[in-house]
């Protein structure tokens, strides 16, 4: 997305990371829009027009006290990611948001570089929105050897901090044609997803949506970017992931249920199609729903 070198107001950027309401709203008085990126806080905001974004279902933060009515009166309109990311967030702040998806850029590729191979991209962190890649190597090592010229390939940003569950998935993986990738490129990426026919996903597994709405995928980017690709993708339908992928024939929630719907696709591949609704998630979607936002 091309911003043209857009300016940094430096005293808008302290008080972002700052508690302090009141110099927020004059700071925010002489700007026509202001687009704000909640933390799970609502912003004392003074611009003409006022959005306020929520990309995490927050819960359990005191959504509706009288502080938080009071700042949602400088609020013009609310904005989400998906409408599992709506439910959430307006029974938390009484509020009622709109869903904007967010733009993803659409790869095409042939079915003929297709490759036996299965792709999963997520961090690679054991903490929030957890993208369980230990339980997407252990349905691996079972699907293994049924399947002995398919390798399952798993991408995703590393931090220090996470090297020390990085090296455990390692270890879990040894012995098996299972290969990491981390910090790849977006130009590397964008390649695996070209050559891998199938897209695993497991954010959300195990987990109870309605007690930790946070650890399920919120929407997600990268299974739009797989299928966008010709990915035949198998999630966990919870979360964002079941807007994107609504034909249960691509939904598990099992390991065995993962080996099974696998193996399914890699002996009969013709007989799934990848027909999926992905324009709703494209720049030209997106663009025309900020748009109608900002001249309401």
């Amino acid at each position: 997305i091309e911003l043209n070198q857009p300016l940094l107001h430096p005293q808008l950027k302290q008080l972002y990371f700052q508690n302090r309401p009141l110099q927020t709203y004059r700071e925010t008085r002489s700007y026509d829009l202001v687009f704000y990126l909640s933390d799970g806080s609502i912003p004392l905001l003074g611009g003409r027009q006022n959005i306020l974004h929520f990309q995490v279902p927050f819960h359990q933060v005191n959504g509706r006290s009288l502080k938080n009515k009071f700042k949602l009166k400088t609020i013009s309109r609310i904005v989400v990611n998906s409408h599992f990311t709506k439910t959430v967030i307006d029974q938390e702040y009484g509020v009622s948001s709109q869903v904007v998806y967010p733009p993803v850029p659409l790869i095409h590729s042939s079915t003929t570089s297709k490759q036996p191979l299965i792709l999963s991209v997520g961090r690679f962190e054991p903490s929030l929105n957890i993208k369980r890649q230990d339980v997407l190597i252990q349905a691996f090592k079972q699907l293994s050897p049924a399947i002995p010229q398919w390798k399952l390939v798993l991408v995703g940003g590393l931090k220090p901090e996470a090297q020390t569950w990085f090296n455990q998935l390692r270890q879990q993986a040894q012995g098996f044609p299972i290969e990491f990738k981390p910090n790849l490129s977006y130009a590397e990426l964008h390649q695996l997803y070209r050559q891998a026919t199938i897209y695993w996903h497991a954010a959300g597994y195990q987990v109870d949506p309605t007690q930790h709405p946070e650890l399920v995928e919120h929407f997600g980017i990268t299974t739009v970017e797989a299928i966008s690709a010709g990915c035949l993708p198998l999630v966990v339908p919870k979360g964002g992931q079941s807007e994107i992928v609504t034909d249960s024939t691509f939904h598990w929630q099992t390991l065995d249920e993962l080996v099974e719907k696998t193996k399914n696709i890699i002996q009969q591949p013709h007989q799934y199609q990848n027909s999926f609704n992905l324009a709703r998630f494209s720049k030209d979607s997106f663009n025309k729903e900020i748009i109608k936002l900002i001249k309401k």
